[in-house]
């Protein structure tokens, strides 16, 4: 997968403790926002980020999502996947930590664009 690819969806959704200001999450969804992506945060907690409305699932965002990267437990993550293709959205890229074999093969199963064992903040 051309990391290219990824670098050229606009519209992003981040997936995991946003609101948490120690955590990866917190961290990834502002480093692509100063690079000039449009980012949701969606938390399962609900709690807003910086002042901004975060979401607690992916279908609740109010625009067209082009890529989610997934900063949570892979056990969690499944069903944000699921969502993810239930959305139409084709671009999924899994953090160190928020991967596992089960989530990367239904991925590629469901025709996504995966990348994994790769940090958005190293490869952007």
């Amino acid at each position: 997968m051309a990391l290219k690819e990824f670098m050229d969806r606009k519209v992003w959704a981040v997936v995991g403790s946003v609101s948490n200001k120690e955590k990866f999450a917190y961290k990834i969804y502002n480093f692509l926002k100063k690079k000039g992506y449009k980012v949701y945060a969606v938390d399962p907690s609900g709690k807003d980020v910086d002042g901004e409305k975060s979401y607690k699932t992916l279908s609740e965002v109010p625009e067209t999502i082009e890529a989610v990267d997934m900063v949570i437990n892979p056990v969690k993550g499944l069903d944000f996947l699921d969502e993810a293709n239930r959305l139409g959205i084709k671009y999924i890229w899994f953090q160190p930590g928020a991967e596992n074999s089960e989530l990367i093969e239904k991925a590629q199963w469901y025709g996504m664009n995966v990348v994994y064992d790769r940090c958005v903040m190293v490869d952007f």
